[in-house]
């Protein structure tokens, strides 16, 4: 009999690329996954974990976080808040801009128990300030600045963000949108578009977005 690490029984697993849903039990050895049935052995595993009316799923992936506290507004720290409720996987949206991302990456991502991939914030500063937006001075929204930043960071800035209500943008959102989709094209990447409270149709919005593009 093989012992485990690890054995979290009595669960409903769900993993939708194996295209499993019923009730198993899963063997952790060495920090991988070794074997998933009904009624796995528990003696000598170091741990069990008793997960009767629970779901027991893989990893989660969360599309829009903010984890770059004491800079960005509205940030938390990542591991506790992200990983701590089982997502593995966090896209940050925006807390950084070219200015402030190296920052990021070095502070925040790299140190981080979980995988954190970004949207890059068209503005430089980021996500400065949740009254005084970032597209409030177009002198900070640089789309080859923020390419530039995004094409030496490939393994972790995924696309681009922008915030459109006119709180954070004032008149400039379809300007900040404009630029933020210019940096998409010139690295292939897409644009998170924030809408909402926006002093134009969103269907402006919606007519400049890309396919792949995201409204969020």
């Amino acid at each position: 009999m093989t012992a485990h690490d690890l054995v979290i029984s009595g669960g409903t697993v769900i993993d939708p690329a194996s295209g499993r849903h019923e009730a198993s039990d899963i063997a952790i050895a060495d920090g991988r996954i070794v074997a998933i049935g009904p009624s796995i052995a528990t003696e000598g595993a170091a741990a069990v974990v008793d997960a009767t009316g629970q779901f027991v799923v893989p990893g989660l992936v969360d599309l829009h976080v903010h984890v770059y506290p004491g800079v960005a507004d509205l940030s938390v720290e990542p591991d506790p808040t992200c990983l701590g409720r089982g997502s593995t996987t966090v896209v940050d949206a925006g807390s950084s801009g070219a200015n402030t991302f190296p920052g990021f990456r070095r502070w925040v991502i790299e140190p981080a128990r979980g995988r954190i991939l970004a949207y890059l914030n068209i503005s430089l500063a980021g996500q400065i300030d949740p009254f005084l937006g970032e597209l409030h001075d177009l002198r900070f929204v640089d789309p080859e600045r923020a390419a530039a930043v995004a094409l030496a960071n490939p393994d972790v800035i995924v696309g681009f963000k922008v915030r459109l209500s006119e709180m954070l943008a004032g008149p400039n959102g379809l300007i900040g949108l404009d630029r933020a989709l210019e940096a998409g094209r010139a690295t292939g990447l897409p644009v998170m578009a924030h809408i909402g409270g926006t002093p134009f149709d969103i269907e402006e919005v919606l007519a400049r977005l890309r396919p792949g593009d995201v409204v969020t």
